[in-house]
């Protein structure tokens, strides 16, 4: 196969009759296609969204039917003895995540999407000027006559011949068929750089292309990989001061802190009204193993289900009858379409909250939940002598861990992790947590999605409608490098720079301000610019995140920057919001009014500071 420059697949996928065009026509992300252009033969991880109708797991029934027989050699297996699905199935309430060689998302996905490939390509056929096929063909499959055929091969060079030609003037289809083609082409130079004669076999691929299939998939798009948004502050929002004048205590409220993990034996999160060192992190769960737990295409497999009770039978403690029949709810529960057992899985998820994962060279943000945790609700002292103190002293955590020991810092992972708030808060009748704080952030890609409706900026949506509160830092992407004519770099502001999630409307999106001269300063250069692509307001507030002080793991104590380090300012002080009026519990929208309500002006224009610097005190008055 032929590697391609992403400028062609641009060219290709959006060209029009009336000039280029902006938006890509097919239903599958342009960065799904610039991805197996630059390497066809290495799996992409992909999010499908089903249709309104369709279940999640109707498609990964389809997928795991439909690839039952392919080869799986072109998947890279990982060197750590640990056996793992190739292709890693997982639905989740409204996504399924895969990885598909180009081969196989071709055969699998690409039809599913209702793009009648199969016909998209006999058509340029036809174009190309290659004999038609019989009506035996058109019907049923193509005949062995036709296999043989030289006519109906083609180069690389006569596609690139027929782009040059007539692009301008395909159906949008016919330019994503031509697109296949030139990938699925053998590469035009030989290794000793002579032009190559190998042709592509426009017979034998038709033969395994499926005709067009009932549309079951809405969009695909990358499983994308989270950033941590990496940068006396507590005084700055006047948290102190609403502590002392209103004296709350904010035991009786949980945030989640969806990140790289807590080190919850650090001394800073001792639970000292206990008195017991007890600690306030309650439980910890790694949603890094989500995907491996749940991937559709191994449960289908006798072992894997052996592999799982034998799981629960060691970390649990279960008999093996029990352990079975836990087993066997999970099968069913993704067979059948239903929601996952979040009572079984959260138990295979659930890792102890004083030990964090021995991290690999390179693959994970040291400490960086530790920190944001450190801001939210450190209480680290010796005695009377205080050390360091976040917003909310005495908050009770929730660690869901995303970022951990593998490559797999996807999208997918925060999706489940909100899946789980969700589910968890439905189980008694009280609310088991509060609010979740994301210092993450994925790049929006305005050529894949609309702004504020990606999976996880609905999954985000979903929590709050649920009556979480959820905070998100806005990004770190307000600089960036233009390269200029002539190939000069600058190195620059950029606007409408919003990370997800902090693009979903109902979140609490959090720029960055300095630590303790926010009104000299204001905001930071990093943080990210609004408006949202799509036209709304953000950031709605901002908070400090220079310089920020907090705990390592370790016993450790350090500096961070960036909106990550703002974020946890905001959610300590909803929590302190809602320790004081109960009323608020249930209530995210009216949480984040009264923070935006009375944050304060710092003068500076709206899509840098949003409503300006938040005030705990004020917001405590307001209520």
């Amino acid at each position: 196969m032929a590697t391609l420059p992403l400028s062609i697949v641009d060219d290709i996928l959006l060209s029009g009759r009336a000039g280029r065009r902006s938006l890509n026509e097919t239903s599958i992300q342009l960065d799904v296609w610039r991805a197996y252009a630059a390497n066809p033969n290495a799996p992409v991880d992909l999010l499908l969204t089903p249709m309104d109708s369709i279940e999640a797991s109707t498609i990964a029934k389809h997928l795991l039917a439909a690839l039952a027989d392919r080869s799986t050699e072109a998947y890279p297996r990982e060197d750590d003895g640990r056996w793992r699905p190739a292709r890693r199935i997982a639905p989740l309430e409204g996504i399924v995540a895969v990885r598909l060689t180009f081969i196989d998302f071709l055969i699998t996905v690409v039809p599913s999407t209702g793009l009648d490939i199969h016909q998209a390509v006999r058509t340029l056929k036809d174009i190309l000027g290659l004999p038609p096929l019989a009506q035996s063909e058109l019907d049923v499959v193509p005949g062995p006559r036709s296999r043989i055929s030289p006519a109906r091969r083609v180069t690389f060079a006569r596609l690139e011949d027929l782009k040059n030609r007539i692009l301008g003037r395909l159906a949008p289809d016919l330019r994503t068929a031509l697109l296949i083609l030139l990938i699925l082409a053998p590469e035009p130079t030989t290794a000793s750089g002579t032009r190559s004669r190998a042709a592509l076999d426009l017979d034998k691929l038709l033969d395994d292309l499926p005709r067009r299939a009932e549309p079951l998939i809405y969009r695909v798009s990358r499983n994308r990989h989270v950033h941590p948004m990496m940068a006396s502050s507590v005084n700055t929002i006047k948290a102190d001061a609403a502590r002392r004048v209103f004296d709350i205590s904010c035991r009786g409220v949980t945030w989640a802190v969806i990140d790289s993990g807590i080190d919850g034996a650090h001394p800073a999160f001792i639970d000292h009204a206990a008195g017991d060192l007890s600690i306030r992190v309650k439980k910890a769960y790694d949603f890094a193993e989500l995907r491996l737990l749940v991937a559709y295409d191994a449960m289908a497999l006798p072992q894997q289900r052996d592999y799982l009770a034998g799981m629960m039978m060691t970390k649990l403690g279960l008999r093996e009858a029990e352990a079975r029949s836990a087993v066997q709810r999970l099968w069913e529960a993704a067979d059948n379409g239903r929601p996952y057992d979040w009572e079984v899985l959260s138990q295979l998820l659930q890792t102890r909250p004083d030990r964090l994962p021995t991290p690999r060279q390179g693959d994970r943000p040291i400490g960086h939940g530790t920190h944001v945790a450190g801001v939210l609700a450190a209480d680290w002292r010796d005695g009377d002598d205080v050390f360091f103190q976040g917003v909310c002293p005495d908050l009770m955590l929730y660690d869901l861990r995303v970022i951990a020991e593998t490559i797999e810092d996807t999208e997918f992972a925060v999706i489940g992790a909100l899946e789980f708030v969700r589910w968890l808060n439905t189980r008694n009748r009280y609310m088991t947590i509060h609010g979740v704080n994301l210092s993450i952030g994925l790049v929006h890609d305005k050529a894949d999605y609309a702004c504020g409706r990606t999976p996880v900026c609905l999954a985000c949506e979903a929590t709050v409608d649920s009556g979480v509160v959820v905070v998100a830092a806005a990004g770190n992407w307000g600089t960036q490098k233009f390269v200029l004519d002539g190939g000069a770099v600058y190195d620059g502001y950029a606007d409408a720079s919003i990370a997800d999630p902090g693009n979903a409307e109902s979140v609490i999106t959090v720029g960055s301000t300095h630590r303790d001269r926010p009104h000299e300063y204001g905001v930071s250069f990093f943080s990210s610019r609004g408006p949202t692509g799509d036209g709304r307001s953000k950031p709605d507030v901002v908070a400090p995140g220079e310089r920020i002080d907090g705990p390592l793991p370790d016993l450790g104590y350090g500096r961070l920057d960036g909106t990550s380090m703002s974020a946890p300012h905001v959610s300590g002080v909803a929590a302190l919001l809602m320790a004081r009026n109960a009323e608020l519990i249930g209530k995210p929208r009216d949480v984040k009014a009264v923070i935006v309500d009375t944050a304060t002006d710092l003068k500076r224009e709206r899509h840098f500071q949003g409503a300006g610097l938040v005030d705990a005190l004020r917001a405590l008055q307001t209520r």
